[in-house]
């Protein structure tokens, strides 16, 4: 079962990814579209002609790499962005030097390169290895070009300015990758915890569950009834008119139970047709209470529209846990409950007196 939960959160996390990839990509698309068409007359008034032309082909290049995106060729319109920023970077570089800092965005583009799943991990570290290579060659190679254009005394502040525009990507990126991940933590640790059909907490998670919730009541010194559970003579509503229409009742009988629950019980699929109910701050009066009007109700639920003169009911059996007592020691009694129920002709409840249990009942709990 995990497996499966692990591969279907697996396939859901690529569509994430890709989602969450479409969404970086398109945003510094446009905003590099813009940065790129402001340096035209920024590069036009310094006098850098050239630098002006070679950014209104970043200009075509950025505009390209947006259509291809709307195209959902996100992977093609990256490694265009990937070409225009290795390109621009080198020539810039070698016009004006590096004090301006646009080398930087190099390593940008090497971070951006990595959330690309369709590329192999290989290739895309390799890639922006590439990048990060590039920018180290800069230094060799152009460290000695001069500034030589006006506003001199301006270059500090533009350096400056190119390391935050250069950074803003990578934590936007950075940023959304990591709320993503946490999200799919918490999915899947919600997927793992809940029964695939009903929904209901599962048995290996509803144990932890129960016993903080007892912990819980211990402190504020508040009653609890475990309650187990059984949908009458299931397997012959299965043989007789399928699994698929079993499973339907049981989703069926589920929604009928949460009903009748409050927020803070706790329902579980124990395993088959059988289901444990722990009331919260419930005494074995109230809850006998809640499990009675439960019942009547399910005696007279449709529990499947193609199935209107089926007639499906529940045996239960009931305890209020004791103090000191073990879950185990609980689930033991209420599942006895439920057999007494059973044997009683079903359709009925059986609560578990105080007095009848036995006194090594008072096990710490585990």
């Amino acid at each position: 079962m995990i497996k499966h939960l692990l591969k279907q959160s697996k396939q859901s996390g690529l569509e994430e990814i890709e989602q969450v990839k479409f969404l970086i990509i398109s945003k510094i698309a446009y905003f590099a579209l813009v940065v790129h068409a402001l340096l035209i007359p920024l590069f036009a008034h310094v006098g850098a002609i050239t630098l002006a032309l070679v950014n209104i082909l970043s200009v075509v290049a950025w505009g390209s790499g947006i259509f291809l995106i709307k195209q959902g060729l996100t992977s093609l319109a990256l490694r265009v962005f990937c070409l225009e920023v290795l390109i621009h970077a080198v020539v810039v570089c070698a016009t004006l030097g590096l004090d301006l800092g646009f080398q930087f965005y190099l390593w940008t583009i090497s971070c951006i390169l990595m959330i690309d799943y369709q590329l192999s991990l290989k290739r895309a570290a390799l890639y922006s290895l590439l990048m990060i290579t590039t920018f180290a060659l800069l230094y060799i190679f152009f460290n000695d070009v001069p500034y030589q254009y006006t506003y001199p005394q301006l270059i500090p502040y533009v350096h400056l300015t190119n390391i935050i525009i250069a950074g803003l990507p990578m934590v936007y990126a950075i940023g959304l990758i990591r709320e993503i991940t946490l999200s799919q933590r918490i999915e899947l640790t919600e997927m793992a915890s809940r029964d695939p059909l009903t929904k209901l907490y599962n048995r290996r998670f509803a144990k932890k569950l129960i016993l903080a919730t007892y912990r819980k009541s211990i402190e504020a010194e508040q009653s609890l009834c475990l309650v187990m559970a059984d949908i009458d003579h299931f397997k012959q509503i299965n043989d007789t008119y399928g699994h698929d229409k079993g499973d339907t009742i049981l989703v069926n009988i589920t929604q009928a139970i949460c009903e009748f629950l409050n927020e803070t019980d706790i329902a579980v699929r124990w395993g088959g047709e059988e289901f444990l109910l722990l009331l919260d701050n419930t005494d074995e009066h109230h809850g006998l209470q809640k499990i009675e009007a439960l019942r009547e109700h399910i005696a007279t639920l449709d529990a499947h529209q193609e199935l209107p003169n089926l007639s499906v009911t529940m045996s239960f059996g009931l305890i209020e846990w004791q103090p000191l007592a073990s879950l185990e020691s609980m689930l033991q009694q209420a599942d006895a409950a439920l057999y007494d129920s059973k044997d009683a002709g079903r359709n009925t409840t059986t609560v578990v007196k105080a007095f009848c249990l036995q006194l090594d009942d008072t096990d710490a709990v585990n």
